[in-house]
């Protein structure tokens, strides 16, 4: 399930108390689109767009297309469509982040991380949250490649249909979900359900599955007396574990008084309570700090004891989207809610609590590193003070959006909701059990990015080292064109991370360990690094080479000569060749080309007589361009040409690094 559709879906209501119908909205079609989406009808307003973006294709159009499939679930849809979004001019930088968002939901990870990356870039106010999320993309993957094999999922079909049914609670002897289908009770009449016009499906309504049997097998199924399933949204709900207290989310509860004093008013989700009394639901209760027209209150559960309610809210605040808050009941009274803090919620949307018998606190976040959509979390602790939440991972959690999980009573098997790929319907529920509540295998991971000091422009093909201090082992990598890089580290080991080139200056170590880290870990960091002086090199003419080729050209053998002679001369120096290559081709292919120059240069050197040990072979790629010619921009062949050079650089042997300005970059 969408998690906005779960988070935010509301009704919008006219004054006259009437919710807004389709039959009164205006004719013209943009019109009667845009009024569809202002009014969160989006399983309407879809169908027009779909047509508009063939006969007309716009920004506006394309974007609210795109939001509307993110709406409803519809990844695939999205994606292709905020493909289409970010190649219209002056489009909102946020589409990068939506894109992202969706690819990595559809398990496009690299794709992800680099539009997460370019969204940093174009709004470098969110270039933390940018950084975090690409960096999360690393996370989902090896998650998803290192699933915890002693927990084993499989679909409760008995319990599923074709549209959404999620957020289980087990109770006694049976199961409360919420569920979208189209139902009719064998004693009531058949008659056409309403519709939501933000999926197309019938209103959410709570029912009860009763039978023995955790697979759903066999169940009998029915809904809860219709003073709790009104006649708009119901659901999800949480049940004590005698079964004989309910509590409840609810839309639609309309106050007709309160309603004509509210100008364009949207209901809001709310909370109600109702006791089993002789085996019959009391009618229900609002909860005193439910908002119908200011925020939602929503996605109610108990603690083992009863007397703490925690629930989801975007009510004024919190840290962003909606956040988790507590309430206690002391005299029979609930108290005023407090937010579970920072620890449990962030600046995007934390929901779905709920709390095992032994206390432990599971909810769905995405503001926290997750696979993909909604993922499941764990705390230890209680009200507004809590251990970090961890990752519950694969398999309990994918790409797709994980939520509403339940336990049985041995806490080690349950229920949980998720909508990914091969379920029955939109959402359904899934039993899971593990032989023992082991913790998966820890994995860490450095995961970087190396920019330009000032500019914070990526840096493209600077070696980055690795050094194990307890093996003392070394491996490298060239940092990606987007500047990024990453290692897998081992268990209970020190390392040594530094970075490596000629044209810039970095910090030349930095301390990294995994010993005593109990779970996974990325470890972020960011090199900020900065051109160097060349003062104490002195350049000699450069060859050239032609295109894709590193042979050495007739035109280039004087000078090579000229550098043999000087070599002669100046028995104290070194000299240094410096291949480069121009922007087209892939930047890998590239690094590699400049290396096969240099080395060409070097050889015909060699054969000339010149001493090996004085020679130094560097390729540098298409890193160090001398003109304007970087990807994407055209340029002449001469202008190309002029990238396509070797450089002879003479170092003075005693003493090299003295000369070498040292400057310490950030290593976050």
């Amino acid at each position: 399930m969408n998690f906005k559709k779960i988070f935010y879906i509301c009704l919008f209501i006219s004054a006259s108390g009437y919710l807004l119908s389709p039959s009164k909205l205006k004719s013209n079609d943009l019109e009667k689109a845009n009024a569809y989406y202002d009014n969160l009808d989006y399983y309407y307003a879809i169908d027009i767009y779909e047509k508009l973006i063939k006969k007309k294709p716009s920004l506006d159009v394309a974007e609210k297309l795109a939001n509307c499939y993110r709406f409803v679930g519809r990844t695939q849809e999205a994606e292709q469509t905020y493909k289409k979004v970010i190649t219209f001019p002056n489009f909102d930088p946020v589409n990068y982040f939506y894109y992202a968002n969706v690819l990595k939901q559809n398990s496009k990870f690299e794709e992800a991380k680099h539009y997460y990356l370019m969204y940093g870039e174009r709004v470098p106010k969110k270039a933390e949250l940018a950084l975090t999320q690409a960096n999360s993309c690393d996370a989902a993957r090896l998650w998803l490649d290192n699933p915890d094999k002693t927990v084993e999922i499989s679909n409760v079909e008995a319990l599923n249909s074709s549209a959404s049914d999620f957020s289980p609670v087990i109770f006694n002897d049976g199961i409360l979900f919420s569920s979208d289908r189209a139902f009719v009770a064998a004693n009531e009449k058949k008659s056409k359900d309403k519709i939501s016009g933000w999926t197309g499906n019938s209103f959410m309504k709570i029912y009860q599955a009763v039978g023995e049997n955790p697979q759903g097998e066999n169940y009998k199924l029915s809904l809860l007396p219709s003073h709790i399933n009104k006649d708009y949204h119901n659901g999800p709900a949480a049940i004590s574990w005698d079964g004989q207290y309910l509590v409840f989310t609810r839309i639609g509860n309309v106050n007709k008084k309160e309603l004509r004093n509210v100008k364009n008013p949207i209901v809001r989700k709310e909370i109600y309570f109702s006791e089993k009394k002789n085996g019959v639901w009391t009618e229900t209760q609002p909860f005193p700090y439910n908002s119908n027209f200011k925020y939602s209150v929503q996605h109610p559960t108990l603690s083992p004891n009863g007397n703490i309610l925690y629930f989801s809210s975007d009510m004024p605040g919190g840290f962003g989207g909606m956040d988790l808050y507590y309430s206690v009941k002391i005299d029979g009274k609930w108290t005023v809610p407090v937010n579970c803090g920072n620890k449990i919620n962030t600046a995007e949307d934390e929901a779905f609590p709920y709390v095992r018998q032994d206390g432990k606190l599971f909810f769905a976040s995405k503001g926290h590193i997750t696979l993909g959509g909604l993922d499941i979390f764990s705390a230890t602790g209680e009200k507004g003070e809590w251990d970090e939440p961890e990752n519950l991972k694969a398999p309990i959690n994918s790409p797709k959006d994980d939520f509403g999980i339940t336990f049985f009573s041995d806490n080690t098997t349950g229920l949980f909701t998720s909508n990914r790929v091969g379920g029955k319907g939109l959402d359904d529920i899934y039993h899971f059990s593990r032989k023992e509540e082991t913790k998966p295998e820890i994995i860490c991971v450095v995961a970087g990015k190396v920019v330009e000091n000032g500019t914070n422009d990526p840096i493209s093909g600077l070696r980055v080292y690795l050094v194990n201090k307890s093996k003392g082992e070394e491996k490298s990598v060239l940092s990606k064109e987007d500047g990024t890089f990453s290692f897998d580290l081992e268990k209970e080991t020190d390392y040594v991370l530094r970075g490596d080139s000629d044209k810039f200056l970095l910090k030349q170590e930095g301390q990294l360990s995994t010993k005593g880290i109990k779970e996974s870990t990325i470890f972020n960091v960011r090199f900020e690094v900065e051109k160097a002086e060349d003062a104490y090199l002195v350049k000699l003419n450069n060859i050239y080479y032609d295109f894709d080729k590193y042979t050495i050209r007739k035109d280039a053998e004087p000078e090579l000569n000229k550098v043999l002679a000087f070599m002669k001369k100046m028995p104290y120096v070194n000299i240094e060749l410096r291949a480069h290559t121009d922007s087209r081709g892939k930047a890998s292919y590239n690094m590699l080309l400049s290396e096969n120059r240099a080395n060409s240069a070097k050889l015909f050197l060699l054969n000339g007589g010149a001493d090996g040990s004085r020679l130094l072979a560097k390729g540098f790629g298409e890193t160090q361009l001398l003109n304007h010619c970087k990807d994407g921009v055209k340029c002449t062949k001469e202008e190309h040409q002029l990238n396509r050079r070797t450089e002879f650089k003479v170092i003075k042997i005693n003493p090299v690094q003295a000369n070498h300005q040292s400057k310490t970059s950030k290593l976050r």
